[in-house]
């Protein structure tokens, strides 16, 4: 500005707003150097009304200074971005000034000045935005391998906003991404001074104006404060241009930049970018793809290795729910099963729900998606529970998604079973696709299940021939069998054992006093106080008659006589219907106890000396345990006889 008051005698000062003095001198309008700071409110009133009315248009004003001296002040056009530029002046008060210009000729240099000021600020202005735009472009080419590498499709849009933010001075910007199923469109994440609010924003579509809205290459610019307001954006937003992001027949995401004007050549840059972002997303999207049908194709191959290690089957049916659920990603889930012919459907198996309120829940034949499926015998899937023509009912609470996948499991051309998923974890209705799928875990089930069913035969069966018909316990042949596993067992180990043998004092009498009826209700009764009384590891069996055995591993014979004791207390306690009529009032048990090894060392010899020591606690009057010793063995058999004062104790060794 020097040479241009040599020239012409002014004083030149050129203001910023904000920001203060760019260039000249505030002594220009009477002001010490430190009186205009960046912020423009706290400028002297005269200022700040004469910088607005030389903003408000395009010319040069005159003003007169408070002092009287007069002023001229105009605005200064840039090519580029920024603060509004103010260039104002005076005469000068040193040489080379001859005389003091009039007003005519004072608007006139001021003219001449701002001409000047602009031409050079427009050529600068130039060079500045080919170099930002030429800056710009590098830096999005250099950001697209980054973001082809960033961890998540959000960390993508969090860095593209970050970008975008940086290089065009955006006040907010957001991602929009298409909701599940349909044309509407979510925030999913945000940045500036409107985050917040954008946040929780969503758009449909339909909506007058946004048809466009996700075709490819599509700018939409909105700048009516009415269809703004409709939209539900926050208050403060004047202009909305939104570029959808991709190409394709349509695209899932877009770009919202907020409250920035855009010239010609930012959009197209920017349109340009948003394109090449919904390609680095998509191939992110199909990326995944592959690598889920990757693993979907790895899990319907091991799906059998899978269901047949499980033969229980409730084992089975929580393990075909769950690969189910892991192949179409659904977040809820259940298996039925029809119970007892009766036309209802009982849950077995379940994902996602409370465990007690479907242990309560029925579906009859023909109800709801499940009852459907199980009349029909077909698959069905829904994409809308509340719009489809076959259901058409309002989608419950607890599902968070309104489609549902249900298909049968047959066995023999009977359906043994109905799968349902529900709540995609991506929220997306489920398709033919997962359909396909879930036909191939069906036919993998189908036979789990018929494996798992001739199991459960052949164990049943196996039951029946090692346990007693009327007491449930097991039978002399699998003792005797258990036995030899347990000796050998202990031989092996070094492990002591114990052997009770116990038979019901004079159960003869009973049955012949209360018939057998009674007699048969007596022996049930006993093995449940006898199944109440062991532990895991023993086995108790039914010997033959009225007489019981229970196999004690690891346990030594001073043990076995507690736990026969505690037994026989309880088998006294007992109320048996009738016992009135028995010797004593009471129905009651006798024991004996052998010990391996040292009262014998196979299982002949063990049965023989437990037995001799029952028949001790026969003849010596009954409702006791005795433990095998030397002596024993010369006793004769018990006698029949009425028990005698001694009875209703233990012999301790």
């Amino acid at each position: 500005m020097v040479p241009f008051r040599a020239a012409t005698g002014l004083d030149l000062v050129l203001l910023a707003e904000p920001g203060g003095v760019v260039a000249g001198s505030p002594a220009v309008l009477g002001l010490s150097p430190d009186a205009l700071g960046r912020d423009p409110q706290r400028w002297p009133p005269f200022l700040r009304k004469m910088i607005k009315q030389a903003q408000a248009g395009d010319e040069t004003l005159l003003f007169r200074h408070p002092s009287g001296a007069l002023l001229f002040a105009g605005p200064v056009k840039m090519t580029t971005r920024g603060p509004a530029l103010t260039l104002a002046g005076a005469a000068g008060k040193a040489p080379p000034r001859a005389e003091e210009p009039s007003p005519r000729r004072l608007l006139e240099l001021g003219n001449l000045a701002r001409l000047c000021l602009e031409a050079l600020t427009g050529a600068h202005g130039a060079r500045s935005e080919a170099t930002a735009q030429r800056i710009r472009v590098l830096t999005l080419f250099d950001l697209l391998p980054d973001l082809a590498r960033a961890g998540s499709p959000l960390e993508v849009w969090g860095l593209a906003l970050s970008t975008l933010g940086v290089l065009f001075d955006v006040e907010s910007a957001a991602f929009l991404h298409r909701e599940p199923g349909g044309g509407s469109f979510r925030v999913r994440t945000a940045l500036g001074v409107h985050e917040a609010s954008l946040l929780s924003w969503s758009v449909s579509g339909d909506e007058p104006g946004l048809e466009s809205l996700g075709t490819p290459g599509a700018v939409i610019r909105l700048d009516d404060p009415h269809v703004i307001g409709k939209l539900g954006l926050p208050e403060d937003v004047e202009r909305v241009t939104l570029f959808s992001a991709g190409l394709g027949d349509r695209t899932t995401d877009v770009l919202l930049v907020a409250n920035r004007a855009l010239d010609e050549d930012e959009e197209a840059l920017i349109r340009g970018f948003a394109t090449q972002l919904g390609l680095v997303l998509e191939n992110r999207r199909l990326q995944e793809e592959a690598g889920r049908r990757r693993s979907q194709m790895e899990a319907v191959r091991s799906l059998s290795h899978r269901f047949l290690g499980n033969l229980e089957p409730d084992d089975l049916y929580r393990a075909i729910l769950e690969e189910a659920r892991k192949l179409t990603g659904a977040r809820k889930g259940s298996l039925m099963v029809p119970v007892n012919g009766n036309g209802e459907l009982r849950i077995r198996a379940v994902a996602g729900m409370s465990g007690r309120v479907v242990d309560r829940l029925r579906v009859r034949s023909g109800d709801n998606v499940a009852g459907h499926v199980y009349a029909t015998g077909e698959p069905v899937l829904v994409e809308d529970i509340e719009r489809d023509p076959r259901f058409r009912r309002k989608n419950r609470p607890r599902y968070e998604t309104k489609s549902f996948l249900s298909l049968p499991i047959r066995r023999n051309g009977g359906i043994v079973g109905v799968l349902n998923l529900s709540d995609k974890s991506t929220g997306d209705p489920f398709c033919a696709e997962d359909l396909d799928l879930l036909e191939t875990v069906a036919s993998q089930a189908t036979l789990a299940i018929e494996r798992s069913a001739y199991y459960a035969q052949s164990r049943e069966l196996r039951k029946i021939s090692i346990t007693d018909p009327l007491t449930g316990l097991l039978n002399r042949r699998y003792f005797q069998e258990r036995l030899t596993e347990e000796v050998d067992r202990a031989s092996r180990h070094g492990h002591p054992l114990a052997l009770i043998m116990m038979d019901i004092d004079h159960f003869k009498l009973y049955n012949d006093t209360n018939g057998h009826p009674a007699g048969d209700k007596a022996l049930v009764l006993l093995g449940r106080v006898l199944r109440a009384s062991i532990r895991t590891i023993d086995v108790v069996s039914r010997f033959g008659g009225e007489e019981f055995a229970i196999i004690l591993p690891e346990t030594r014979k001073r043990e076995a006589l507690e736990i026969g004791e505690r037994i026989r207390r309880e088998v006294e306690s007992l109320y048996f219907p009738g016992e009135e009529t028995q010797p004593g009032g009471r129905l009651t048990v006798s024991m004996g106890v052998a010990g391996y090894p040292e009262d014998a060392r196979d299982i002949k010899g063990l049965i023989q000396k437990a037995d001799r020591a029952l028949y001790v606690a026969k003849a010596r009057g009954r409702n006791r345990i005795e433990a095998f010793t030397p002596s024993s063995a010369s006793l004769s058999s018990p006698s029949r006889e009425e028990p005698d004062e001694t009875s209703g104790w233990t012999r301790v060794l």
